[in-house]
């Protein structure tokens, strides 16, 4: 761990920032235990803050990116935190950015907190997180300059960030088990069902309307946008059922069932299989970007099963392919079409 970790606290009162300084100095301390092996190189500095939003602009700003950095904000899903790299000089910087409702929780006194976050599910998220800044410790040694220079063509373009998402999140639930409850991972469970039960439903929508309006990059970064939280969500059950060392029917054998037979359970089988096979060698045999390659070809899959084939031209680029289903069938065929549906019936 850095020996002065600056702690940046922006919009809280002083008590506040106070006591989650406290705290945040505890879980460190607990974490960089030499026998838990847990590595917190490059992590310098922490913001905190009650604008979640606006400090991801000013970070993307700070990372030179054009298209600023987003964070999930939907009625199923909301973001507290993200870990983010910056590179400095001939090396990297990593900093956690942290909702103040995570401060709020944690603290655990009268202050407003407005997702419902217990104390005991404040910390482990935290604990999530900074297993976020161990993991990426991992891939900048095995990376170096591929971590954020790598540029991708094709459809690497959408398989490719979504693996190592998926990556992402699966192993920081496989280090941080040990401090999730079983109320936490009940909602976890929860928000992976309805995925299931509401992403094929919503894509499906947004192709019927693609046939409408014709503009793929807008199907796409709707697709980005919802269809990607399905893999997202699975990648936190595995992480946590292969930390447990359970698996998903001693979990819950109603959530199974509703995996069982489901559009998504070959994609579900092919990620454990994937994220389990990257695990085991891990990070010792991850030389290159490569190492996610079995992953991709799974989202690659992924993107076919909700109703967008992904393929490669001679050029580099990639053509997305909507194959007409019943189900993204508008139900008048003289309705004004997109160019797509011309294409597609030819």
């Amino acid at each position: 761990m850095e020996s002065d970790i600056k702690l940046t606290i922006k919009g809280l009162d002083s008590e506040l920032a106070h006591e989650f300084g406290k705290y945040i100095n505890i879980l460190l301390s607990l974490l960089n235990k030499p026998e838990r092996g847990f590595d917190l190189r490059r992590m310098h500095r922490i913001i905190v803050t009650s604008d979640f939003a606006s400090e991801l602009v000013n970070f993307s700003n700070e990372r030179g990116i054009g298209k600023p950095i987003t964070h999930t904000n939907e009625k199923y899903g909301v973001a507290a935190a993200q870990v983010h790299i910056l590179a400095r000089g001939d090396d990297y910087e990593i900093v956690p950015i942290i909702d103040a409702c995570l401060a709020t929780a944690l603290v655990d006194k009268d202050y407003a907190n407005p997702i419902d976050l217990s104390q005991a599910d404040a910390i482990h998220i935290l604990h999530h997180e900074f297993c976020h800044v161990h993991d990426n410790n991992k891939k900048i040694d095995a990376f170096g300059p591929m971590l954020l220079n790598q540029s991708y063509v094709g459809k690497d373009k959408y398989c490719f960030p979504l693996s190592e998402l998926c990556w992402s999140e699966y192993y920081a639930n496989y280090l941080s088990c040990s401090s999730v409850s079983d109320e936490f991972l009940g909602k976890i469970k929860v928000s992976f069902i309805e995925s299931i039960e509401r992403a094929k439903s919503e894509i499906n929508k947004e192709i019927v309307s693609y046939r409408m309006h014709g503009d793929i990059d807008q199907l796409l970064d709707i697709f980005a946008r919802h269809g990607s939280f399905l893999p997202k969500i699975a990648s936190y059950i595995l992480g946590y059922l292969d930390g447990l060392q359970i698996s998903f029917e001693e979990l819950d054998s109603k959530a199974a069932k509703v995996l069982s037979g489901s559009y998504f359970e070959p994609t579900w089988t092919a990620m454990q299989k994937a994220l389990r096979s990257m695990r085991d060698k891990y990070p010792d045999r991850w030389k290159s970007i490569a190492i996610y390659k079995g992953l991709s070809d799974v989202m690659d899959n992924y993107y076919s099963v909700m109703g967008l084939t992904l393929n490669n031209m001679e050029d580099g680029i990639v053509y997305v392919d909507v194959p007409l289903k019943p189900e993204t069938t508008p139900t008048n065929p003289f309705l004004s079409q997109g160019l797509d549906w011309f294409t597609n019936v030819q």
